[in-house]
């Protein structure tokens, strides 16, 4: 547990991420998120009926912010991305030998953050944001808010997703100054949240809600070994162009897409050898779009650049929960079914029928390539027991032990 000064501090940090993170941070959001703030509000503003949709609002701004940062440091840690970079930072994380997981880029919200990812602090800002406001509307009546229950479901959405990413990633999960709780326990709090946001978006009838939940209760049911709740949720999921996307914008920075960011336009990451040049048969496979690039080298000047085409602009959207996942975890869940939801995610692409049997090695790839920059491998290797690299990478450098990411030291420091 913590000790009473600890708990305190703790506590006051979450509250100073409530108070000012959200409502400073929307001003320059685009879209779904075009909010015009005047400046400070005070945080108890955010209690006020009027100002429940700008909550959420600032819930999924939050959310996406940490998203961008997961997909692309999770993609580093677990070898999608090869290190191309001669910022020590970079390197040590590629190398999986850094715990430095604060960060100061992209969501400046988080206070007193030392170094380049900011992906531990921004995601559990977005969880913690999601959580107070559910807590918040379920205080008030329909009323007071009358689009309080699309809100509401919104934000159980979110908080699914913010716990699901924190146990598929984590070695232990904080969720406040109680006692960290297993991956497993992170994923079980992610299921309640989606079982929830199910029944609301079915009440409202309200089908991009409804898949949205539906994906990534599946998903974290399948993370829980409970084969048969996963498959039932999948196969809800339709039409096969679903997508509930995280959205992203070329201003203000914390809006990027940080894979393009990073990696597309400033160079410090390369795309791993393993997902280069990838076929299907004779045909290139479509689901992973590698190509090498012209500027021949990464910013370190010796690891050749190779880019994926897969999010070409600053402002490309990522899919947080689409029919494909849907397709593969149905593939995994329910063996019967697998070789034709392989196939259909591949007629989807416009790739060869798939001719196995469904084995679990071929799901496993076939998760690799169709969810590939995604933010699923780190949560795949885990799962799977993929073994993480060894020995040296291109630069020499040797890849550290660390599998599952650890949480920061501003986090552990005082408990017991």
């Amino acid at each position: 547990m913590l000790n009473g000064s600890h708990r305190h501090r703790r506590l006051r940090a979450w509250t100073a991420v409530l108070a000012l993170g959200s409502l400073q941070l929307l001003q320059a959001c685009k879209g779904i998120l075009d909010v015009s703030l005047p400046g400070k509000v005070p945080a108890s503003a955010l209690t006020s009926p009027g100002l429940s949709t700008t909550m959420v609002n600032g819930v999924q701004a939050d959310f996406e912010c940490a998203f961008s940062e997961y997909v692309h440091d999770t993609g580093l840690w677990s070898n999608e991305l090869l290190n191309s970079s001669a910022n020590g930072e970079v390197v040590g994380w590629g190398a999986r030998l850094s715990t430095n997981d604060n960060g100061i880029l992209p969501c400046q919200n988080a206070a007193a953050t030392l170094g380049n990812y900011a992906l531990y602090v921004p995601l559990q800002t977005a969880r913690v944001q999601a959580e107070t406001a559910i807590t918040v509307l379920d205080g008030f009546t329909d009323a007071d808010v009358p689009t309080r229950a699309l809100l509401t479901t919104t934000a159980l959405v979110y908080a699914g997703f913010s716990y699901a990413l924190l146990g598929e990633a984590y070695c232990q999960v904080a969720t406040g100054p109680e006692p960290l709780i297993t991956p497993a326990a992170a994923l079980a709090l992610a299921e309640a949240r989606f079982t929830r946001a199910i029944t609301m978006a079915a009440t409202l009838n309200n089908a991009t809600l409804l898949n949205a939940a539906r994906v990534g209760r599946a998903r974290v049911r399948l993370d829980l070994a409970n084969n048969a709740g996963a498959a039932a949720d999948a196969k809800l999921v339709a039409p096969s162009t679903f997508a509930f996307n995280a959205t992203y914008s070329t201003q203000p920075v914390r809006r990027f897409n940080t894979t393009v960011a990073a990696g597309t336009i400033n160079a410090h990451e390369s795309i791993a050898p393993e997902y280069r040049g990838l076929t299907v048969g004779t045909a290139a496979d479509t689901r992973v779009p590698v190509v090498k690039d012209s500027r021949t080298n990464g910013q370190d000047g010796i690891t050749p650049l190779w880019i994926q085409k897969k999010y070409v602009a600053l402002d490309s959207p990522l899919p947080l929960a689409t029919w494909d996942e849907a397709q593969l975890i149905l593939a995994e869940a329910e063996p019967a079914s697998a070789v034709a939801a392989i196939s259909a995610v591949r007629a989807k692409y416009s790739l060869p029928a798939y001719m196995g049997t469904g084995a679990s090695t071929d799901i496993q790839e076939e998760r690799r390539r169709t969810l590939f920059l995604d933010g699923h491998r780190i949560g795949d290797m885990l799962r799977y027991g993929i073994p993480f690299a060894t020995g040296k990478n291109q630069k020499g450098v040797s890849y550290g032990n660390l599998t599952c990411l650890p949480l920061p030291p501003s986090e552990t420091n005082g408990r017991t």
